[in-house]
């Protein structure tokens, strides 16, 4: 597994579109706070801890398509390039392979907050003391980290159903369009039927950490969903490519 995990970082660091898309969060993340700060300084300030909060704002949009991108590439440059055959040889048993597909999201995913975290925190301070930004204080520290560890279960949850469509399809293409048609049906059944959807469930644990009065069952509801779509999908794509009896480009 480690061996596994390992050569998937690498392929991962050598890939130039990865580095480009944590270079486009950033500025992206940047072009937000400058625009917010200049527009009300009164309401805004990113004093320590509440310049690490715009991380988390852009997790659930771009953090999403980035991680959709990484898991679907993940798996499905293993079928395009016909290397399956050369692996399954070399380890014994196919589910790690999955596995290790899933644990390389959840490093690069932790990687790239740890670069952007002090970073736009250290943007935030900068703004802070040209602009005179006179906004209300953020949360406590801790307050703002569990918020943080929220907002990146649902970019995580959908690398993962862009690595089960990749396995289903056997193509980065299809892992692709799971992940986003998964994202657009979560938000469709947010609206229809909210105890099923991941956002639905992840505003309500928001709003279990910032002190908002919360139903018991409620957050029990949505920490289970939470837990069901960080589980479900890789068990699925691990199962699906388990039994499959061919491997290479579909």
């Amino acid at each position: 597994m480690i061996s596994l995990l390992r050569a998937d970082l690498f392929k991962t660091r050598k890939r130039a579109m990865g580095w480009v898309m944590l270079a486009i969060a950033a500025l992206t993340i940047v072009l937000v706070m400058l625009n917010s700060a200049l527009q009300d300084p009164s309401h805004v300030t990113y004093a320590f801890p509440g310049g690490l909060l715009p991380v988390g704002a852009i997790l659930p949009l771009l953090g999403v398509l980035v991680m959709i991108f990484l898991g679907a590439t993940a798996v499905g440059s293993e079928y395009g390039y016909d290397t399956w055959k050369n692996l399954l040889v070399r380890h014994p048993g196919r589910v790690v392979f999955i596995l290790s597909k899933w644990l390389m999201l959840v490093v690069v995913l932790g990687l790239g907050l740890l670069v952007l975290l002090p970073l736009v925190q250290a943007v935030g301070l900068l703004l802070d003391a040209a602009l005179r930004l006179r906004g209300t204080a953020a949360p406590q520290l801790g307050t703002v980290l569990l918020l943080l560890l929220t907002q990146a279960v649902a970019p995580l949850v959908a690398g993962s159903f862009a690595i089960l469509g990749a396995v289903i399809g056997r193509s980065s293409v299809a892992g692709i369009i799971a992940g986003i048609v998964w994202f657009l049906g979560d938000e469709l059944l947010g609206a229809v039927l909210q105890p099923a959807s991941l956002s639905a469930a992840l505003h309500v644990l928001q709003a279990q950490i910032t002190g908002v009065a919360v139903p018991t069952l409620a957050t029990v509801v949505a920490s289970l969903a939470a837990a069901f779509y960080l589980i479900a999908p890789v068990t699925v794509a691990t199962i699906i490519f388990r039994q499959r009896d061919m491997v290479g480009a579909g």
